[in-house]
């Protein structure tokens, strides 16, 4: 096998002592600016602390010797992951559960590893806008490079929830632990252009473009002169037909046709170009049901994306997985699903009344309001690994994860056993199946067959 120099995992003794040198730093900002007040709910019912179900026993597999075949590479192999959504405000790097750490060592050892950055981080809890608080300490971007991640998409509908003070900070940690980022810019001009990673001892250029498709214009940029968000807004016509009008909505063709050129002058300065779209056809409530399905206007974007120069195309933001497709020999991914998943941590996020009744979850008939948890689809999810060899992609590893639904871990990823890695692979197939793609089950993984 080649060998060659590649990102160095830290040492878990190491890992561990800086960590607490950012938790104390990120404890103190936190009590100099903002005191929380005491909590008026019993927080034994908060869904980090209450059990519905057992805790889910480990799979007992021998991950160490899975990974290291997993990671045998060939000369010249250059290694891509890719994650889903990540809203992430605990460490999770140092935890001893190999179920865990294995997904870590997978992300750490590749070359460019990709996640769609869905939390702020500033020191500005102060200027929350929304109900949501997705928010880490600027110290926390450490956290996020430990478990692997350097390249990361900020087009999305949360990005701004700190406003552009909170963005810039944002943009300036992620700068500070050389995060390759794309999607939100101190200007318009700079959300639209990519962020790159050259790959040690590599001349292979990889660049990312970052776009949000929302179902309003609320986060068009309206002064491309300040802190803005790459997106793709919703068109909306009527239509006559069968004597009645109808609205159809679909993508703006002009934003559509400003990615294209974006992604032709990205083309000139890259070897290999990735796309990343946040997708909100509709909004996430549940009378939604699970929205499995990319409607047809939308896919429009994401091969258009592919037809002006993209070599693969990231999707997300509907929060569960959707299928794949093999366009004019180029993957899309039209939904990795969620990967770190930690957005009603109610130490982090200060309400739990299941988020104020959410209605992004289920209602089941007779069941409490602290028995209610997210669908099971919304706790599933994919870690891609693509393999690329002079300039070509040659290999597409899907590795199904599963994310804890309750208890202290609420929010992390894990690895499953074989069966449930089956089931998973076998409903990305059928999702996939109408876009003609073929995905081999490896044992405990799928292997996409590419043309």
């Amino acid at each position: 096998m080649h060998a060659r120099t590649k990102r160095r995992p830290l040492t878990v003794a190491g890992t561990v002592a800086w960590l607490a040198v950012c938790v104390a730093l990120a404890g103190n900002v936190g009590m100099a600016q903002v005191t929380p007040p005491p909590m008026s709910w019993d927080q034994s019912k908060a869904v980090t602390n209450r059990r519905v179900r057992p805790a889910v026993p480990p799979t007992g597999i021998d991950w160490d010797a899975r990974i290291r075949e997993l990671l045998r590479e060939e000369p010249g192999d250059t290694i891509v992951t890719a994650v889903g959504d990540m809203i992430f405000n605990e460490p999770i790097s140092t935890l001893k559960d190999p179920d865990r750490q294995a997904i870590f060592r997978i992300m750490q050892e590749a070359d460019i590893a990709y996640g769609n950055l869905e939390f702020s981080i500033n020191d500005r809890p102060d200027l929350q806008r929304p109900f949501y608080n997705f928010r880490t300490p600027r110290t926390f971007v450490w956290e996020l490079a430990a478990i692997g991640i350097n390249m990361v998409s900020m087009a999305n509908n949360h990005a701004l929830d700190f406003g552009p003070e909170g963005l810039k900070e944002s943009l300036r940690a992620l700068d500070q632990a050389s995060i390759a980022h794309a999607g939100a810019g101190l200007t318009l001009a700079a959300a639209r252009a990519p962020g790159t990673k050259r790959v040690q001892s590599r001349t292979t250029r990889f660049s990312l473009l970052s776009y949000m498709r929302y179902w309003t214009n609320r986060y068009r940029s309206a002064d491309p002169a300040v802190p803005s968000l790459a997106t793709i807004d919703p068109a909306v016509i009527l239509v006559a037909r069968d004597g009645k009008v109808e609205t159809v909505e679909g993508p703006l063709e002009s934003d559509v046709l400003a990615m294209e050129d974006d992604i032709l002058v990205a083309r000139r300065r890259t070897d290999v170009l990735m796309v990343a779209l946040h997708n909100h056809d509709v909004s996430h409530h549940r009378v939604y049901g699970i929205q499995d399905t990319t409607p047809p206007n939308d896919e429009i974007m994401y091969r258009r994306a592919i037809d002006a120069g993209a070599d693969v195309v990231l999707g997300t933001g509907p929060h569960v997985l959707r299928g794949i497709e093999i366009y004019k020999g180029k993957p899309i991914f039209y939904s990795l699903s969620d990967f770190i998943y930690q957005y009603r941590t109610p130490d982090k996020i200060p309400i739990d009344l299941i988020h104020q009744r959410d209605s992004e979850l289920p209602r089941p008939d007779n069941v409490s309001v602290w028995d209610r948890r997210d669908s099971p689809e919304v706790m599933e999810g994919i870690l891609v690994r693509m393999t690329v060899n002079a300039d070509r992609l040659r290999r597409i590893q899907l590795l199904p994860v599963v994310i804890d639904d309750e208890g202290p871990l609420y929010g992390v990823p894990r690895f499953v056993t074989d069966a449930q890695a089956r089931a998973m692979i076998e409903k990305l197939q059928r999702l996939s199946a109408p876009y003609g793609t073929t995905i081999v089950f490896k044992g405990w993984y799928g292997e996409v067959t590419l043309p």
